[in-house]
Parts: structure tokens; C-alpha cells; sequence
């Protein structure tokens, strides 16, 4: 019989076979149950898989970077107003108007009739005013005939003055003598005095007749009612038997030398762009083609309800548009030639600029460097170069790394 401790040797020894045995029945156990989970799910992957690359791409509207020239540019709108309106009044008042020479729209030439007033009171007034020159004329011409009596009867008294006085020296002439003599010398003196006064009084009177008669010349001259510069008539205000009233308005509206502006409102943040000088194009209702004009005037000022300012555009001479009408102007700033893409295929983020460039169907998102804007593009400088297709309209519909199906388009719409 063999020992106890020889015994528990043996027991041990015979555990530890049947604790491997156990070990790798469990292993292959494990191992068989991942092995068929594999294939149990593998075959739906593969399927999955298929599925994805069996989806259509979704198509994306794309142009192709072209280079062409840019302009930038601003539209404003406005309405028509003369370029200096003009307004012809009356000079004289009380007269009834008798003729009415041009109307609405004729071109007048500076100092041309346009109307005629009442000239027959005038007229009786210078009549008036001739008679009263002749009766001068007469008063005139007896002053200096009783200044002539006047001076030959001063120097006769005088002589007689003179003789009296050798006489007295000789007791041949009394004191009374000498007196008398005294006095019918400065009884002459004081006429010839009065003659040369009336005829003073009477010369004055003659200026003033000869004024009056230019006064009334010139209100007769102003009958004519005459254009002060040349333009064409923008509105008639005066009827036939109406009565001339220097404050009671004018009879005319006339556009000098018929320059038509347009009176635009442009943004106080636009204001610093426009320059006195730019060339702009005009749109008007009814006209086929845009008109050319040039900024004249730059308000100073901003309405600060509305934050907007106001330009003036001059047409080109010769162009006439009825005053009042709505106008589109378009001011270019700058010109230039680059790679231009649409303002929808730019977005503007914290990050700066960007534009998704399609290539091998597949969207990136670029950093792009911007320059000129214009109404709808704007001028690339960095970051695309021509010939490279571009995302027409950026967004949220595709993002950085999507597949596409990209759709080439001429033009967008």
C-alpha cells in the first residue's frame, strides 16, 4: 500500500490534466461562438455596403471659373429734376396779359418773347411824361432869360453904385443918392439870385422827368415778358387776361441750357464711395437704352431719419426726360479683369471668404482672397484659379468631403 503523501501527489496531478481539459474545451468553445457571430454578420455588412455604393449622388448645380472683366459698382434710384429750374415772373404789375407765346416743352432761346402784357397805360404815361419834358424845356429857357435881364440890371446898378459914390466924394451926390443907388444894386443882385435858382429848380425838375420817362421805358420794355437764359419750357403757369403780380408767383418754369440731373438717395455708408466725376448709367421707364451722366453734387448732408444722402447726377447735354420721372442710376467705382464668381458661391464667415471647389466629384471648402464687388459677382484674387468648378450656390447642402454629382450650367438663373 503506498503512502498518504505519494497518494495526494497523484490526486493533484490528476486536477490539473482535467483543469486543462476544461481550458480548452471553454477556449474552443469561445472561439467557435465568435467565429459563427462573424458569420452571421458579416454577410449584412456586405450587404450594407452594396446598398451605399448603389445610392445615386446627389447632383450639384457647378460653373466652371472663368477670368472676365468686373466692375464695381453701386445702384441708386432717384427721380428727375432740372438741372437749375428757372422761374420766369412779372416785373410790373396791373397789367392784363394779351399774349402767350410758347407752351409746354418748346425750346426758347435766351431773351426770346414768351409772353406780351398790356402796354396802354404805360404808354399813356409816357405821353404824359413828354409834355411835362416840353413845359420844362420852356420853364428852362425863361430862367436863363431872366438870369440874362438879371445880370445886365445888376451891373448897371452896379455902374450907378460906383458913380454915386465919386460924386459923394466930390459933394456933387447927396447921402440919399448913394442910398438909393445901394439899394437898386442889391435889389438886382438878389434877382439875378432868384433867376439862377429857378433855373436851378427847373433843371432838377427835368432830371426828374427824365428819370421818371426811363422808368416808365423800362415797365414798358418789361411788357415783354423775355427768357433770361436759354432752355426749354418746363411748365406754363399764365393765362390770357390774367393780371402781372411780381409777388404773386411766376408765369414760367424753364430748364437752363435744358439740363436734366437725377436727385438719387445713396446710403450714408455708400456716401464716401461716390466721387464728383463718375461716370453713371441711367434706366429709365420707356427708354430702350440706359443714358449716360456724370455726378455733379454730393450732399454734405444726411437725413438722420432715414441715414440716407443725396446725389446729383447730370444727363448728358441734349437728353431731356420729363421731370419727375424714376430713374435707376448705376455709379462704377472701379474696373478690372480677374476670376469673378457669383456672390451666391461665396461665404462670408468668421474664418474669412469661402467657396466649395468640386473636384473628382468631390466638394473641398477654400479660403479664398476677394476683390472688386459688383452687383452679383465678385472678383477672386486668391484661391481659385480659372478653369476650376465651383459650387453655384454655397451653403448647407453640401459640406466639406461630400460626394456629388456635379451639373455644369453656362450662366446662373
Amino acid at each position: 500500500m503506498a503512502p498518504p503523501k505519494a497518494r495526494a501527489s497523484g490526486r493533484l496531478k490528476v486536477e490539473i490534466q482535467i483543469m486543462k481539459r476544461i481550458s480548452k474545451h471553454v477556449a474552443f468553445s469561445v472561439v467557435g461562438s465568435v467565429i459563427a457571430a462573424i458569420m452571421v454578420l458579416t454577410p449584412a455588412w456586405a450587404e450594407s455596403e452594396a446598398e451605399s455604393a448603389a445610392l445615386p449622388l446627389p447632383s450639384i448645380s457647378v460653373m466652371v471659373a472663368q477670368k472676365k472683366s468686373i466692375a464695381e459698382e453701386l445702384m441708386i434710384t432717384g427721380s428727375f429734376a432740372a438741372g437749375a429750374n428757372v422761374q420766369v415772373a412779372p416785373l410790373v404789375s396791373g397789367l392784363a396779359v394779351t399774349e402767350i407765346l410758347v407752351e409746354e416743352g418748346d425750346e426758347v432761346k435766351e431773351g426770346q418773347i414768351l409772353a406780351r402784357l398790356d402796354p396802354v397805360d404805360i404808354e399813356l404815361q409816357l405821353t404824359q411824361n413828354s409834355a411835362s419834358l416840353v413845359r420844362n424845356d420852356a420853364d428852362i429857357s425863361q430862367a436863363k432869360n431872366r438870369i440874362e435881364q438879371a445880370k445886365i440890371k445888376k451891373e448897371q446898378a452896379l455902374g450907378d453904385l460906383n458913380r454915386t459914390k465919386k460924386l459923394r466924394s466930390t459933394g456933387l451926390s447927396t447921402s440919399e443918392q448913394f442910398d438909393q443907388r445901394r439899394a437898386a444894386y442889391d435889389l438886382a443882385t438878389a434877382e439875378l439870385a432868384e433867376a439862377e435858382l429857378s433855373l436851378t429848380s427847373s433843371q432838377a425838375d427835368r432830371l426828374s422827368i427824365e428819370a421818371s420817362k426811363k422808368e416808365l421805358e423800362l415797365r414798358k420794355s418789361r411788357t415783354e415778358i423775355r427768357a433770361p437764359v436759354e432752355g426749354y419750357i418746363s411748365k406754363r403757369l399764365v393765362e390770357h387776361g390774367m393780371i402781372s403780380n411780381p409777388g404773386g408767383g411766376s408765369m414760367f418754369n424753364l430748364v437752363a441750357k435744358s439740363v436734366v440731373k437725377l436727385v438719387a438717395e445713396v446710403a450714408e455708408s455708400d456716401l464716401p464711395k461716390v466721387q464728383v466725376g463718375q461716370k453713371a448709367s441711367i434706366a429709365v421707364n420707356g427708354y430702350r437704352e440706359a443714358l449716360g451722366g456724370t455726378v455733379r453734387l454730393i450732399s454734405p448732408e444726411v437725413d438722420p431719419a432715414t441715414r440716407m444722402g443725396k446725389v446729383h447726377i447730370r444727363l448728358s447735354d441734349g437728353i431731356r426726360v420729363p421731370l419727375g420721372a424714376f430713374g435707376r442710376a448705376t455709379i462704377w467705382f472701379a474696373k478690372g479683369e480677374g476670376v469673378s464668381l457669383p456672390l451666391t458661391a461665396v461665404t462670408f464667415g468668421a474664418d474669412g471668404p469661402t467657396v466649395q471647389v468640386v473636384k473628382d466629384k468631390k466638394v473641398q471648402v477654400r479660403n479664398v482672397a476677394t476683390g472688386l464687388l459688383g452687383t452679383t459677382e465678385i472678383e477672386i484674387t486668391e484661391g481659385i484659379e480659372p478653369g476650376e468648378t465651383f459650387v453655384v450656390r454655397a451653403g448647407s447642402f453640401v459640406r466639406n468631403g461630400d460626394l456629388v454629382n456635379p451639373v455644369v450650367i453656362s450662366e446662373l438663373k
